[in-house]
């Protein structure tokens, strides 16, 4: 059997929120564009290739639970190529194993669903909700789904992709009891987020957002936030949410919202600089989908 797949998943900017909600862990990031696509192919012949250490685990737990099993890893081969930094809080790491389950199911003829996927991919490591269609309350670690919420909006998005890098499994183990400290207020900002989401409110789900961001400045701050907040709200964003365990601040705007007003005040003020690299981008229907098959 010789068998090739191309299998596309969209990145992420962060979380609206991400906090200890209703007791426990849970988020809600939105899929945007930007993503990864990745090249997997199954042949007869078997060929030793280097596998970055996630997608290594995801091919190893997707062949276990189709009951394959690892044998057949050498016959697998994955070429990577991704619009998303790592470590930056833009959901790289969710884009690659959720991609790379999938598609090692379909070279198999095994149709997985999003739950599925979603199961594997916390096995690994915490994940982000852009594994499904919607935006949806997420437990990023138990791979559980809370909340189904609403379909993605094309709402437009400019990111500050921020300098340095965090690592997801480091992040969580040491944040832990700070997050205990703010459970009360991140269910109060869930329950108005919820309420926004539901009615299309997007102006009171980005007051919401920027409420869960400024939290998160006293577990992992943001630098230039308030200015960032400032500056998006005077011309006519919704709200700014940020990447809570990774340097992404997301900017989120009708499509009508000129972003240039935004950008060119960003760099008078030297935050463009300080945040490395910005791209604008738009709201996407998340999960990873095969785009193409041989």
């Amino acid at each position: 059997m010789n068998k090739k797949l191309t299998v596309y998943c969209p990145g992420s900017c962060g979380e609206l929120i991400q906090g200890l909600i209703k007791g426990k862990e849970l988020l809600i990031s939105y899929p945007i564009e930007l993503g990864t696509t990745i090249f997997i192919e199954y042949s007869d012949k078997k060929k030793r290739t280097e596998l970055m250490p996630k997608m290594r685990k995801a091919v190893i737990e997707t062949l276990n639970l189709i009951g394959i099993g690892e044998r057949y890893i050498d016959n697998i081969t994955i070429r990577r190529e991704s619009q998303l930094s790592l470590g930056k809080g833009m959901g790289s790491s969710t884009a690659d194993i959720a991609s790379t389950i999938l598609g090692v199911g379909a070279l198999f003829d095994t149709k997985l669903d999003n739950n599925t996927i979603a199961h594997i991919a916390v096995s690994i490591e915490p994940t982000d909700s852009i594994v499904f269609e919607d935006i949806t309350l997420f437990d990023s670690l138990k791979g559980e789904i809370i909340l189904p919420l609403v379909p993605v909006p094309s709402l437009k998005v400019i990111v500050l992709e921020g300098k340095g890098s965090v690592d997801t499994l480091d992040y969580h183990s040491k944040v832990g009891d700070k997050l205990y400290s703010y459970s009360k207020e991140w269910d109060n900002i869930y329950s108005k987020m919820e309420h926004a989401l539901k009615i299309g409110d997007w102006f009171k789900v980005g007051e919401s957002a920027i409420e869960s961001a400024r939290i998160q400045q006293n577990i992992l701050p943001k630098p230039y936030l308030d200015d960032i907040i400032e500056c998006a709200l005077n011309f006519g964003a919704y709200g700014v949410n940020i990447a809570h365990s990774g340097t992404a601040v997301g900017i989120f705007m009708d499509g009508n919202v000129d972003e240039t007003y935004i950008i060119d005040r960003l760099n008078k003020l030297g935050i463009l600089e300080v945040y490395g690299r910005y791209f604008v981008t738009k709201m996407v229907k998340g999960g990873p989908r095969i785009v193409e098959s041989d």
